[in-house]
């Protein structure tokens, strides 16, 4: 299966063995990172500086917005939303 092509990501995410349950947590999450990394530099603030806040390494900053989801949990983006004075809703998909 070296070479298959995937047309989906749920596709490759039903592949890996992943449920529909799994596929909507990573969906969130990227939606969230997305919107959290828009505010960072909308703040002009540098993954460094982000990191102070949060009394974490700027590498952590980095691996959230790298798309490493699964290295990323909620309590980490919730705490970096509050940091930046972003609120977010999670809404049951349709």
């Amino acid at each position: 299966m070296k070479n298959k092509k995937f047309k989906t990501s749920d596709e490759f995410g039903s592949f890996l063995g992943l449920t529909a349950l799994d596929m909507e947590l990573i969906k969130q999450k990227k939606k969230l990172i997305t919107k959290l990394v828009k505010a960072r530099m909308e703040q002009g603030l540098s993954q460094a500086a982000l990191a102070k806040l949060l009394d974490t390494k700027q590498p952590a900053i980095a691996r959230m917005e790298s798309g490493l989801i699964s290295e990323v949990s909620f309590d980490f983006l919730t705490k970096v939303a509050l940091a930046l004075g972003i609120s977010f809703t999670i809404k049951r998909a349709a």
